[in-house]
């Protein structure tokens, strides 16, 4: 692990932190890669039309949905990241974008005991700033010590 790579695990939930308001970095753009448990939700046409039906119009790549910072806040609004999201936050829009290939909710890793072998890479490489899944508890990796920070210090740590 490099120094400028921070991840965790805190009792919060995706829509906490994207309400809050105050702790996101800046960012163009989401992929939500899981969203309630369903990955590649993008490809479900059930998935589509609630997105619709909520007035969010998103991109799809490879199943992520790609949505800017007014979709995912509105997303959140409307109860969408509810839990078993798995979100990464870019600093720049890609509609090339690629998820992180593995998991990342707490159900299957804990970011307290580490993250997944090869996620600091992906992320550096693909321009993701902040990496999220949520489950029991938040995982959460970054590259921005800032947000690592705020994050500490708004929620607490979760146990397993």
């Amino acid at each position: 692990m490099s120094d400028r790579f921070f991840f965790g695990r805190i009792q919060a939930s995706i829509a906490e932190i994207v309400d809050s308001g105050d702790v996101l970095p800046d960012y163009e753009m989401a992929a939500v890669a899981v969203l309630e448990g369903q990955e590649r939700p993008g490809e479900e046409p059930a998935v589509r039309r609630r997105l619709r039906a909520e007035g969010i119009l998103p991109t799809e790549n490879r199943g992520a949905l790609l949505l800017d910072l007014a979709e995912l806040e509105r997303a959140s609004s409307v109860g969408l990241l509810a839990g078993g999201d798995e979100v990464f936050l870019a600093g720049e829009w890609n509609e090339e974008f690629e998820p992180f290939p593995g998991r990342i909710s707490p159900d299957l890793v804990d970011f307290n005991e580490g993250p997944p072998l090869g996620l600091e890479e992906w992320m550096i490489d693909s321009g993701c700033v902040v990496a999220f899944g949520d489950g029991a508890g938040l995982n959460y990796a970054t590259t921005n010590h800032e947000v690592h920070e705020r994050l500490g210090a708004r929620f607490k740590p979760a146990k397993r």
